[in-house]
């Protein structure tokens, strides 16, 4: 099991949108917004890389998604 914490820049106007969502994307177990340098943070535990890939590529297609950073626990 992997657990990772996404870190969401979101362009303005569109981070409630966005966090809904990436709420129905399956695997995210939290999506919330928050205040400071990111929009939304992402919380996930996932079995495979590829799990994660799905899951990153899934977050980029959402419509307002500026950048993305992804910590992986280890």
């Amino acid at each position: 099991m992997v657990a990772i914490t996404m870190l969401i820049r979101v362009r303005p106007g569109s981070v409630w949108e966005a966090c809904d969502a990436i709420k129905k994307i399956e695997g995210v177990q939290r999506a919330q917004v928050v205040t400071g340098p990111y929009d939304i943070v992402v919380y996930a535990e996932l079995d495979s890389t590829e799990e994660l890939r799905r899951i990153t590529e899934a977050v980029h297609a959402v419509e307002g998604i500026a950048r993305t950073e992804t910590c992986v626990a280890i």
